[in-house]
């Protein structure tokens, strides 16, 4: 992965955030019932959505911190386990842990977990298409790392939130995050791989 690309990365990360948070603030505001509109008046709508646009940066940004943390710790993984495969069930561990404790941490004592199941379970039901793209677009060797990736990653990631237990802010931090996360595991193999261009000079260089 070169620098131009890098970029292109961060960038488009960043704006996916933004057009993901703007996208999710409208509707709260449109749904939430302690939000007034008329009483927000014109210049209140748009500082909301100018701080909204900010913290969609800000997640997209986070996102791919993120990603490149993983893409570390993913290398180190291959390097310290021998077999592919125990790095694998550790993978497969990870997801587990992390789905666990995402509905351990909200759940309050005598409490049923079942209401605060909701969402781990958005995040392993929406984790299936990538999943299917990214190993249509590569190989069945990505099923693991993407499935890794998009629930345990994306849930550690949206831990601030899920302690606040507030469905709108969970909503406005998991989301992005989750397009985010998306977007940059689709583009992985793209981006490591040289384009048609860059072998053309390197066989010419």
């Amino acid at each position: 992965m070169n620098f131009r690309k890098w970029v292109n990365l961060f960038m488009s990360s960043a704006g996916i955030g933004i057009v993901v948070a703007l996208i999710v603030g409208v509707i709260e505001m449109l749904i939430h019932p302690e939000v007034k509109l008329a009483e927000m008046g014109t210049q209140g709508i748009i500082y909301n959505l100018v701080n909204t646009a900010i913290i969609g940066a800000l997640l997209g940004v986070f996102s791919h911190m993120g990603f490149f943390a993983y893409l570390t710790v993913n290398y180190f993984a291959q390097g310290i386990f021998r077999s592919k495969y125990m790095w694998m069930y550790v993978q497969i561990f990870i997801i587990i842990v992390s789905t666990v404790y995402s509905v351990a941490l909200r759940v309050p004592e005598g409490e049923s977990f079942l209401p605060y199941t909701v969402v781990p379970l958005f995040v392993i039901v929406g984790s299936l298409p990538v999943v299917f793209m990214k190993v249509k677009q590569t190989n069945r060797k990505s099923l693991i790392p993407t499935l890794f990736f998009m629930i345990a990653v994306t849930l550690i990631e949206a831990v601030p939130a899920l302690r606040q237990d507030n469905g709108y802010g969970t909503a406005m931090m998991l989301l992005p995050l989750f397009i985010c996360n998306a977007w940059q595991i689709l583009q992985l193999h793209k981006l490591v791989v040289p384009s048609a261009k860059e072998e053309t000079a390197t066989s010419a260089s």
